[in-house]
């Protein structure tokens, strides 16, 4: 197992993306405009989408107004940066977004939807490539001919690299591309750090936090989709040397989400979560080799 410790992108981090902010469906919000209660508008200055709790007119930015607006999430543009994997940044193919991060050398985009994402690493602006890599979303499994022709295409919906150069100038530019509406819930790039060796009998899984209701007078249930995070537990090998500075690595990670690749092989796409650890439990089995249990819980 690894984990990536994820470097914060801000505005001095942002280069571009093709997504606009505001974007087609936002508005921004002006000064003294009179707004009804439930009207949303945006700030460019904190990339936060805000809803009108009163109404009314004002004076007073929305994000020093907390009597009169609530802060309902991120913009569009900056969905994918927040620390959410149900809030997506969409756009039309390619949805490219390029970022100057500092020293990473690795990266992970999740909950994405597309056909293809290629990498790209310059030094400096305008500078040489360093780092380049196309790679497909395509993991359909296909078993007869029914399935091959009317089935629909099957994506993985995370992509783990782990080999960046780390440069201090780095342009880090990725482009997802595909038919329809692409989509990305998470742009994480960060340092990698390896842990141990995730033994078999690692579980994965959701939980749901959609809605259900049902009529006391007819039985009928009724479904309303929402929300859901990831589950990962796992136990890991380690050498009897290392579990001292794992135990140092881990405690200093309390309430932080990171990326957690439970799977170095890329097989179980499943056991890649971003989220923060519930808890965690060395166990000094042998002279040589001790092993850790992680209980992960994702980000929603």
């Amino acid at each position: 197992m690894k984990l990536i410790r994820p470097t914060t992108i801000g505005d001095s981090q942002f280069i571009s993306s093709t997504v606009a902010e505001p974007a087609a469906t936002e508005t921004a919000w002006v000064s003294g405009t009179t707004y009804a209660i439930g009207d949303l508008r945006i700030r460019t200055q904190t990339h936060r989408v805000y809803k009108r709790k009163t109404a009314g007119a004002g004076t007073t930015a929305p994000e020093s107004d907390p009597t009169n607006w609530e802060d309902v999430g991120p913009t569009l543009r900056w969905a994918m940066f927040d620390q959410e994997v149900n809030t997506q940044t969409t756009g039309s193919s390619p949805l490219t977004v390029t970022i100057a991060p500092g020293i990473v050398n690795s990266l992970a985009l999740i909950e994405l939807v597309g056909t293809s994402v290629t990498v790209t690493v310059t030094d400096g602006s305008g500078g040489p490539t360093v780092y380049s890599a196309t790679i497909s979303l395509e993991q359909s499994s296909v078993s007869d001919w029914y399935q091959y022709f009317y089935e629909p295409f099957s994506q993985r919906s995370s992509l783990v690299l782990t080999n960046l150069p780390p440069y201090g100038s780095a342009r880090v530019t990725v482009s997802i591309t595909g038919g329809g509406t692409i989509k990305c819930g998470g742009f994480i790039v960060g340092t990698v750090y390896a842990l141990g060796t995730t033994q078999y009998g690692a579980t994965a899984g959701i939980r749901d936090y959609s809605k259900k209701t049902v009529n006391d007078a007819t039985g009928v249930v009724s479904l309303e989709q929402g929300k859901f995070s990831k589950r990962l537990r796992a136990r890991l090998q380690v050498s009897a040397g290392a579990a001292g500075t794992i135990q140092t690595l881990l405690a200093s990670l309390r309430a932080t989400p990171v990326v957690w690749i439970g799977d170095d092989t890329g097989t179980y796409e499943p056991l890649t979560v971003f989220g923060f650890y519930r808890d965690f439990e060395l166990d000094v089995a042998y002279p040589t080799v001790s092993f850790y249990s992680l209980d992960v819980e994702g980000m929603t």
